[in-house]
């Protein structure tokens, strides 16, 4: 059994040791911590509920999980059991760094930074508490105590700038994009390789010409009345996703936030089995968006929808509204260094 109590890390894999399952069940479940916590997002948890590893996150999460989860043993209540164990370590994590790491209870862990000196923390664990004892603060009460050691770390040594150091999960901390997609890099070369022509298309019969399409905010202005004049609905508009001209405009929009607010193009493809009607419902699933990988709690934008809501509120400042929602990156206000894997 691994030793959760005493600080100490028996019974930890720490995944690198050679040809091991643990290490290979910790690295598919770092890999996947990202999706689980959108799925999480999306599925699980109340409309009040936004991933910003914040103390009110955690309380509206032990919330979810008293009062809604129920262990039915099917793959719906497993999969909201391991996003909330996987945005909970992650959420400890961002204020006690530290890395994921696999126990010999055959799960994961979150060993905390170590010159904080504690031991493990068990997600799993902080869930099952939490549902057994008789009132709520479970996980912030976990969180609150990585506080008081980071802030008695930095009295010991005398450094009121220390941070803890968290290893990133690619896909959610900030750090380089991932390697796009097959299908996203190919759309995107299709994409750039027509843009001349899109724009020449754009700049029939309106007001702008070809070259409006330079990218700049501003331009979404244009783009925005451009959309409007063009669908008088949102029917209109769906039936024609897959035009040239639309997915022209997906691409544009995406690209000005690339260019001007720390974006970067992804793309998630729906695992197998999934009903069609379930992948609809997570707009982040089979639709290429944007989203700041290098940004601290960096916000996603999908275009296709930031273009339905411009034609369904028939408002062209809708584009340039939604662009000002992706956040600044400031390094300074990362409660944690981040440190590659």
């Amino acid at each position: 059994m691994s030793d959760t109590t005493n600080g100490t890390t028996d019974g930890i894999t720490d995944g690198t040791a050679d040809g091991t399952t643990d290490g290979e069940r910790l690295a598919e479940w770092i890999e996947d911590v990202p999706a689980r916590v959108m799925r999480l997002d999306t599925w699980y948890t109340p409309e009040d509920f936004t991933p910003d590893m914040s103390a009110e996150s955690l309380g509206l999460l032990e919330d979810a999980l008293v009062f809604t989860y129920r262990p039915e043993g099917t793959p719906e209540s497993q999969d909201f059991l391991q996003g909330a164990m996987a945005y909970l370590g992650e959420a400890l994590m961002v204020v006690g760094g530290g890395r994921w790491a696999w126990s010999a209870d055959d799960r994961p862990v979150v060993l905390p930074d170590p010159a904080l000196g504690l031991a493990p923390l068990d997600p799993l664990g902080l869930i099952v508490a939490a549902q057994e004892r008789d009132r709520s603060g479970a996980f912030t009460e976990a969180a609150d105590a990585l506080r008081v050691a980071v802030a008695a770390h930095r009295e010991r040594v005398a450094e009121p700038g220390w941070k803890p150091a968290k290893q990133a999960t690619p896909g959610l901390d900030p750090g380089a994009a991932d390697a796009p997609h097959p299908w996203l890099a190919g759309w995107l070369a299709e994409r750039a390789d027509g843009h001349a022509a899109w724009a020449a298309e754009a700049g029939t019969g309106s007001a702008a010409g070809a070259g409006t399409w330079d990218f700049s905010p501003e331009s979404l202005e244009t783009l925005g009345r451009l959309m409007v004049d063009r669908f008088p609905d949102k029917e209109v508009y769906r039936a024609a996703e897959d035009t040239p001209f639309v997915q022209g405009a997906v691409w544009y929009v995406g690209e000005v936030a690339v260019r001007h607010r720390h974006g970067a193009w992804t793309y998630r493809e729906a695992a197998a089995g999934i009903p069609r009607d379930e992948v609809e419902r997570n707009i982040y699933l089979e639709r290429p968006f944007v989203n700041q990988p290098t940004v601290r709690d960096g916000v996603g934008e999908v275009p296709f929808y930031a273009l339905l809501a411009t034609v369904g509120d028939k408002d062209p400042g809708t584009l340039l509204e939604r662009l000002a929602r992706y956040r600044d990156h400031d390094p300074d206000a990362d409660p944690v260094e981040y440190r590659e894997g």
